[in-house]
């Protein structure tokens, strides 16, 4: 079937090609019922628009882009689930890129992005890298920009996250209460979310007069992850070979939850007996390990839903010349206790 145009749109229902684009625009300029026999003939005989010249035309391209770490991560698969719920219901397109833990792949996303003309972005930033310089400078420029997830930056945006400071203080505050004193923290060096629940975990062992020994606080690399396992089971092993062995380990991301069941096993750690085990962690198979872990977990689609509402709200306000309002949201966690801290 050949393609048909505006042009024979408009002349098959007898109108000027200006009313038929408009009536296809759902502009308010043209009346109800001319616009819904245009829009009934187009459906009919399988019009379809050409995007890149309405994008021209209104200056919108109706997508919006995302910028996450990783698309296998639970956590983050969890968060564009979310934003695809909401987005799908909409007139907006996804376009979904993955940082990879890089910042010059994250700027190069950015750049990508900004250049085939989204309308705004939704992202999981890197810390405080001169990426976040340039996503000001762009925000500035009344270009909408969400951060989820990552919000602990000097970014000036709408920002979605969870109360990690919070989260790891529970998580701390359950070995406690288990009677666990030598509890070793396992941590990333990038994410600024980190830093957070590094303070939560510090900030819970003080208040329960437990010192704070910077030996028991193990952080790693996250982006080499051909080494990551080798480099905790290394530092691990010289912590558990010391007369006062840990007796805990709590987790600051879900990669090294995942991955520190494992590890303990092929160290010939029994958990919980020998070592508790709890960490952030949104995977769904965290109920089927053997043990089943328990874990602080994140409201990822919630985080996306919100995000995606939020840009849609920002995008709103930008078409009708509003002003919009900066605000952070802070979504709270949840303590699953599971076997691999109360056996």
């Amino acid at each position: 079937m050949k393609k048909i145009t505006i042009q024979d749109i408009a002349l098959a229902v007898n109108k000027s090609i200006s009313t038929v684009s408009k009536a296809l625009s759902d502009s308010h300029e043209v009346n109800k019922d001319t616009k819904r026999m245009i829009c009934e003939y187009a459906e009919k005989n399988n019009f379809q628009s050409n995007s890149s010249a309405r994008s021209l035309r209104t200056g919108r391209s109706n997508i919006i882009g995302v910028i996450v770490s990783t698309i296998g991560n639970s956590f983050f698969s969890q968060l564009l689930e979310g934003i695809d719920e909401v987005i799908v219901e909409t007139d907006f397109t996804l376009v979904i890129m993955q940082s990879k833990e890089n910042v010059q792949r994250e700027r190069k996303c950015i750049d990508i992005l900004n250049s085939r003309g989204v309308d705004g972005i939704i992202i999981s930033p890197i810390a405080n890298t001169p990426n976040i310089d340039y996503l000001q400078r762009l925000h500035d420029t009344s270009f909408p920009i969400v951060v989820v997830d990552r919000i602990n930056n000097r970014l000036k945006s709408n920002k979605i996250g969870v109360k990690n400071f919070e989260g790891a203080y529970d998580a701390t505050q359950h070995l406690v209460d288990l009677g666990h004193k030598r509890i070793v923290h396992v941590t990333g060096r990038n994410a600024g979310v980190i830093r957070e629940r590094l303070n939560g975990f510090k900030d819970c062992l003080r208040k329960n007069k437990i010192p704070v020994k910077s030996g028991y606080i193990l952080d790693f690399d996250l982006q080499d992850k051909s080494k990551l396992e080798e480099d905790i089971k290394t530092r691990l092993s010289a912590l558990f070979a010391t007369k006062t062995k840990p007796n805990a380990i709590f987790t600051a991301t879900d990669l090294l939850t995942n991955k520190m069941s494992g590890i303990l096993k092929d160290m010939g750690l029994r958990i919980p007996e020998e070592v508790a085990l709890i960490g952030f962690s949104n995977s769904t198979y965290s109920s089927s390990f053997y043990p089943s872990l328990s874990c602080i977990y994140q409201p990822a689609a919630e985080m996306g839903r919100l995000g995606a509402r939020k840009i849609i709200e920002m995008l709103d306000k930008k078409r009708k010349n509003y002003a919009i309002n900066i605000e952070r949201i802070e979504l709270e966690t949840q303590l699953i206790i599971r076997e691999s801290t109360s056996g």
